[in-house]
């Protein structure tokens, strides 16, 4: 388990990237699910965020593939 990608329940959890604070690897694949009850707000809250043009992305997406 490289600690890259899982699932999140409950009220509060944290996400992370392999070997952080350092760089994690190349072709690094995280998909991380979070599941709440209908009606539940998710509030997303980074303290730390970095994107390499042009390699990295972020996608939010509700069941419906909306997001908001």
């Amino acid at each position: 388990d490289d600690g890259c990608g899982g699932t999140l329940r409950g009220q509060s959890g944290v996400i992370t990237t392999p070997n952080y604070p350092a760089e994690y690897n190349n072709n690094a694949d995280c998909t991380w699910t979070v599941l709440a009850e209908p009606g539940d707000t998710i509030a997303l809250v980074f303290s730390d965020f970095q994107l390499e043009d042009d390699y990295d992305l972020l996608e939010v997406s509700g069941t419906d593939g909306s997001s908001q």
